[in-house]
């Protein structure tokens, strides 16, 4: 699946709700809150360590809709603790502010780091693991985002990892993403879930995986 970036633009008010989460997020010193999550350190692990399950070598690493680069520096750590895998950082957010906090966050490698929307952005070079939620891109765009991932950010032999994230506070399930990015006909390699709801009402998060 192909589509021509110059004649298609993100909505400016999808754009604009995006871009409304930088005074939200800068509001807190807290990196957590920086990332637009309240649950704490525990449940962080619990609900985006399993982003970790989909990398399997030594590799480059990029985070569009990085934030504050919290969780790359979460999902670099975790790859290093539980499998001894080492992950160079890349990201890309739509917030200025946010992207500084990252590449203070990561001084060494500030020069990773780009502002720029998830659609238009043009990565100057591919990536082993690319990582994206669902909600980067307005939902009747969606299939055509993760083709343009796979076609322009992800190396051969690479892999996409998508996620969406539900809500344990308000009862908000997460999207069942391998089962979108079937029904897109996408050839799913494998599929992850962290947390749980209350009441054991499902997880929390949803992750699924494609091989390039």
């Amino acid at each position: 699946m192909t589509i021509d970036n110059k004649s298609v633009r993100l909505p400016e008010e999808f754009l604009s709700r995006i871009r409304a989460l930088e005074p939200k997020y800068l509001s807190s010193d807290d990196p957590l809150l920086q990332s637009g999550y309240d649950g704490g350190a525990e449940r962080w692990k619990q609900e985006r360590g399993p982003i970790v399950e989909a990398i399997d070598r030594d590799g480059t690493f990029m985070n569009v809709g990085c934030a504050n680069g919290y969780l790359l520096e979460s999902i670099c750590a975790w790859a290093t603790l539980q499998k001894r895998w080492h992950l160079v950082p890349y990201g890309v957010d739509l917030n200025p502010g946010l992207i500084v906090e990252a590449m203070q966050r990561w001084s060494g490698v500030a020069d990773h780091f780009w502002v720029a929307d998830a659609w238009e952005f043009a990565a100057p070079l591919k990536f082993d693991f690319v990582y994206s939620t669902v909600d980067c891109v307005p939902g009747d765009l969606l299939a055509a985002y993760v083709a343009r991932l796979l076609d322009r950010y992800v190396k051969p032999g690479g892999r996409l990892i998508m996620g969406h994230y539900g809500s344990k506070a308000k009862r908000v399930s997460p999207m069942n993403v391998s089962d979108v990015l079937d029904d897109f006909g996408f050839a799913v390699a494998g599929a992850m879930q962290g947390g749980e709801m209350r009441d054991d009402q499902g997880p929390v998060t949803r992750f699924a995986w494609l091989a390039n």
